[in-house]
């Protein structure tokens, strides 16, 4: 295993046991310098009164997406925090359905950092797109 994937995998294991991505039941499945993708199940404990997923619960995992993502060019000390979120919802998720978040960085600065993510569900149906800005801390 290459010294990379080794920080993949920690990077992995330490996001996939946040409570809160736990609560939702989202987790990070694949990472690349840049890249994450992240898979939620769409649980009944998800659906707003109207049936469908919550649209909370679809840019959680959106904006998720794109702080791990963000995570893997970050050093030692460094950590990430929401500034601003954008997010279209273009189509509804169902109960049962399988939706993917895969979030790549589009700018990547000393303490500011932009992110887009597509958010699709069966079938690799688009439902929502988003663009994410994040700063950049040093603890």
């Amino acid at each position: 295993m290459s010294d990379d994937q080794k920080k993949w995998e920690a990077i992995k294991e330490h996001v996939n046991s946040s409570a809160y991505y736990q609560l939702l039941g989202f987790e990070a499945v694949e990472l690349a310098q840049g890249y994450a993708r992240l898979r939620m199940p769409a649980s009944k404990k998800l659906l707003q009164f109207q049936g469908a997923v919550h649209g909370g619960a679809v840019y959680s995992m959106a904006d998720a997406a794109v702080a791990v993502a963000l995570i893997t060019t970050c050093g030692s000390g460094e950590q990430v925090l929401t500034i601003e979120g954008k997010i279209n919802h273009l189509a509804p998720v169902s109960a049962g359905e399988e939706i993917w978040a895969e979030a790549r960085l589009v700018q990547r600065g000393r303490q500011i950092a932009v992110g887009e993510v597509e958010v699709k569900g069966n079938e690799g149906r688009l439902v929502a797109k988003g663009l994410i800005t994040y700063m950049v801390v040093r603890r």
